[in-house]
């Protein structure tokens, strides 16, 4: 329901714990999953591009609005995307089944928590466009160990970052209830790139490092890149299980995305 539904209230309903395990033998879980989400007229996926604001322009209630209106539209992806992963990987260990049902319910605790700060600042959610960037990847993730390595070291991973940037961003600015719902989801998501994990050791090679590994699974243009945010912080993927070589190897990754950040923008945050 929650994958091919187009409603938003199919999306957020919570999953009751105790059912978890009863989906785990649910023979209808064996199907192949749709490619392509539901979503009614007003959250349907867009090519069109919409800008967030930059740190410095966070002292404006739109700004806050539309920020967290974008950070609203990766956590339905992220529903959607483990609603996906449960259909589409049946065989995959229990424990994982398990870890992606409550990443989703965490991811739909972290939607409604966005989508009540902007709708508080007078921002509905499908008032901007809504981009596809995570569903955009969906051809690449079609083994369990290439999910885990794009959803959760990469797209989760680099939301470590995020997370971080915009604490520190809203705390300049004094947006201290802002800052605690940005705290929250760094905490969780703690939580998503090691259940991930769990997954990516369980399937690594023993003759490969974990960046080998994760190189291995990543298909071109999707680099390493896209797994870090425009501030690294390295200690939060040590923090999240992964080891000093990988952290350190991801840090010095560069390619044609590096660079794009506003420097000046992070300076006038105190960043």
């Amino acid at each position: 329901m929650i994958l091919e539904s187009p409603r938003l209230e199919d999306k957020l309903t919570p999953l009751d714990l105790a059912s978890i395990d009863f989906l785990l033998g649910d023979d209808s879980l064996n199907q192949e999953p749709v490619l392509v989400p539901g979503r009614e007229p007003r959250i349907q996926m867009s090519d069109e591009k919409s800008k967030i604001p930059r740190l410095e322009h966070l002292n404006e209630s739109r700004n806050i609005a539309i920020s967290f209106h974008h950070f609203a539209n990766h956590e339905l992806m992220a529903i959607e995307l483990f609603a996906y992963g449960v259909l589409k990987f049946p065989s995959a260990p229990k424990g994982a089944i398990r870890g992606f049902l409550r990443s989703l319910m965490d991811e739909q605790e972290h939607f409604k928590m966005y989508q009540s700060r902007m709708n508080h600042l007078g921002v509905g959610f499908g008032d901007k466009p809504l981009n596809k960037l995570f569903w955009k990847q969906i051809g690449k993730m079609q083994t369990l160990e290439k999910f885990v390595a794009v959803m959760s070291i990469s797209f989760e991973g680099a939301n470590l970052d995020y997370t971080r940037v915009y604490k520190k961003a809203f705390d300049f600015h004094g947006d201290i209830e802002s800052a605690k719902i940005m705290e929250k989801i760094y905490i969780d998501e703690i939580k998503h790139v090691k259940r991930g994990l769990a997954i990516f050791k369980g399937l690594k090679p023993n003759n490969l490092s974990e960046w080998e590994y994760y190189i291995s699974l990543l298909e071109y243009p999707f680099t390493p890149r896209r797994a870090k945010g425009y501030l690294y912080f390295p200690e939060t993927r040590i923090k999240a299980g992964l080891g000093d070589d990988f952290a350190r190897s991801l840090g010095e990754y560069e390619d044609i995305y590096t660079g794009r950040v506003n420097r000046a923008s992070l300076e006038k945050v105190g960043l």
